[in-house]
C-alpha cells in the first residue's frame, strides 16, 4: 500500500520538487536510512546536476557536492551509459579502495556516511538525475529487499521526470507555487493565495475558497507582491506556473 501511495505521489504531485521531497520522506516507511539526496541532470554534456532535494542534509554538504563532485565521481560510466538502474557503491567500488578515497574522505565521513544506494535515473538514453540514500557505519548495509523496493520505483520516477524535461520549454522563465514559495519563504497561507491565483480565480472566488474577507485577501497578496519584488497580477503570471 505504501508503495502503491508513493508511485501515485510521483505521478500526481504536479511540482517536480515537491514530488521529489514527498519521496524522500515516505520511502523512511518501507527503507530505512539517515539521510537522502535527489538530483536532476542539467541537460548538459557533462553530467552536471542540478537542483537538490535533500532529507537530513546541511546546506553546507549540498554545495560542496554540487562543486566537486566530478572530480571523484566515479560512477560516472554508469550516468553516461544512461541506464535506469538501482546499484549500491559497493557494487562497483571495493570497500577498501573507497574507504581511501578522496570522496570519503571529504564528503563521506564528514557527513558519517557509510552505506549507498542509487537510482540512476534514466529514460530513452537520456540521463535525467540520481536518487541516492544513506546509512551510517553502524548500520548494515542495503539488502536485496532494499533494492527491489527502489526498483518498483525507478521505472515511474524515469518516465514521471523524462516528461517533466519534454514539458521544460513551455515552462522555462517559470517557477511552479511551490518552488516560488521556497524561494520567497511565502507563509503557508501565502501559497495557497498564489496557488488561487496562479489558476486564475476571481478575488470572489478566493475568499470563498479560503474563507476570508476581500481585505484579508488584499494583504495577502500583498506581501506576496512586496516578497516576490512585482506589482500586479500580469507579472506574477509571468513568474508563476500552476
Amino acid at each position: 500500500m505504501v508503495i502503491t501511495d508513493i508511485i501515485y505521489k510521483i505521478h500526481g504531485v504536479s511540482s517536480i520538487d515537491k514530488m521529489r521531497s514527498i519521496l524522500l520522506k515516505q520511502l523512511q516507511w518501507v527503507i530505512p536510512f539517515d539521510r537522502a539526496t535527489s538530483y536532476l541532470a542539467s541537460n548538459g554534456q557533462d553530467l552536471s546536476l542540478c537542483s537538490p532535494v535533500t532529507l537530513n542534509f546541511p546546506a553546507e554538504y549540498v554545495q560542496q557536492y554540487l562543486k566537486y563532485y566530478h572530480k571523484y565521481d566515479y560512477s560516472r560510466g554508469i550516468k553516461l551509459s544512461a541506464n535506469n538502474i538501482v546499484y549500491l557503491d559497493s557494487d562497483i567500488c571495493d570497500k577498501k579502495v573507497w574507504l581511501k578515497s578522496t570522496y570519503y574522505e571529504q564528503i563521506c565521513k564528514p557527513n558519517a556516511i557509510h552505506h549507498i544506494i542509487h537510482i540512476n535515473i534514466a529514460y530513452d538514453n537520456t540521463f535525467l538525475g540520481i536518487l541516492s540514500l544513506y546509512r551510517n557505519e553502524a548500520s548494515t548495509n542495503f539488502s536485496y529487499r532494499d533494492t527491489f523496493i527502489l526498483n518498483q520505483l525507478k521505472d515511474h520516477l524515469a518516465l514521471r521526470l523524462y516528461h517533466a524535461y519534454h514539458s521544460l520549454d513551455k515552462r522555462q522563465n517559470t517557477l511552479s507555487v511551490f518552488d516560488c514559495s521556497v524561494k520567497y519563504q511565502l507563509t503557508a497561507r501565502e501559497e495557497r493565495v498564489l496557488g488561487l491565483m496562479a489558476k486564475g480565480l476571481t478575488t470572489e472566488e478566493m475568499c470563498g475558497a479560503l474563507s476570508i474577507s476581500p481585505n484579508t485577501l488584499k494583504k495577502h497578496i500583498m506581501n506576496i507582491y512586496k516578497k516576490l519584488g512585482i506589482k500586479n497580477r500580469v507579472q506574477l503570471l509571468k513568474m508563476v506556473h500552476d
